[in-house]
């Protein structure tokens, strides 16, 4: 039996079989609460294919979003219980987590300390946030920094697919140095979004701006339950380790309700037609040695 990441770091091989240690933070798994999986069939479908992939742990994260999906944290966690006796029967080797990817909202602190909503492992710490695309509201260090007072630390989901978040890059990265975390998603990687969003993916792994990556399952189409390929295009941006981290380390921290601490990101380096007019001057007088 072959290892679907190969051997190293991310996956241990004993004899003939495979150790998975690989997380899943983020997947739609759980049937007939979002836009994910439709029923159990579909849901078990997902499981054997992340299984086979190579993912040992998946957190179950369906959609909230006031007046669309009101997936409160009772009837998460009793779904994921019918999940998880329903993946015992079909003896598929994978652990499932509680978790909720919840949208933008100015009570999230509130109605998670009320106990209406997940946080990742119902651990009480993390939580999986989305971004809303078309624009984001002012206020939003001070909206982060107050999630954290509350002792929530926010992971943005899929933020290379965010465009606000493109055409401004640099108002990410002063998130990530308040203590945001962020994740992108395989799929992304793979090219299965645009290039445009392929590039940006890769731009933040190279400023140390990307800390989870995981599938975003939704079916089994264009974001699959896997995560080997991507992984390999990770490794070959950051490492083999700085990888690891992405899909075991910082996963498991997470989990256990632990303390994450990420690399510092590196600055952006500006287009030269970005700097200001001046500045440009300087350096092309610099450049003829005037």
């Amino acid at each position: 039996m072959s290892c679907p990441f190969g051997s190293g770091t991310v996956m241990e091989s004993r004899g003939r079989s495979c150790i998975p240690t690989v997380i899943d933070l983020h997947s739609h798994i759980l049937p007939g609460l979002d836009d994910g999986a439709a029923d159990w069939e579909r849901s078990l479908a997902m499981a054997r294919h992340a299984a086979a992939d190579g993912i040992s742990e998946i957190v179950c994260t369906p959609h909230w979003m006031p007046g669309k999906y009101e997936n409160r944290r009772t009837e998460i966690l009793a779904r994921l219980e019918e999940f998880r006796a329903r993946i015992a029967e079909a003896d598929i080797p994978l652990t499932l987590h509680a978790g909720a990817e919840l949208h933008l909202d100015a009570a999230i602190a509130a109605r998670v300390r009320g106990g209406e909503l997940l946080t990742l492992a119902d651990g009480g710490r993390y939580i999986l946030l989305e971004l809303p695309e078309e624009a984001l509201p002012d206020g939003m260090e001070d909206f982060f920094w107050n999630l954290q007072l509350e002792g929530l630390r926010p992971i943005l989901s899929h933020v290379e697919r965010n465009p606000v978040l493109r055409r401004d890059p640099a108002r990410l990265r002063r998130w990530v140095e308040t203590g945001v975390l962020t994740q992108i998603t395989a799929a992304s990687l793979a090219g299965r979004f645009s290039n445009g969003t392929r590039e940006f993916a890769l731009q933040l792994l190279k400023q140390r701006l990307a800390h989870v990556l995981a599938t975003d399952a939704h079916g089994m189409s264009t974001r699959k339950p896997e995560l080997s390929a991507a992984l390999k295009e990770v490794e070959a941006v950051v490492g083999a380790e700085a990888a690891n981290r992405m899909v075991r380390g910082i996963p498991e921290k997470i989990l256990r309700g632990e303390s994450v601490e990420p690399d510092e990101p590196l600055p952006f380096e500006e287009p030269a037609e970005a700097l200001p007019f001046m500045q440009r001057l300087r350096a092309i007088f610099r450049g003829s040695g005037l």
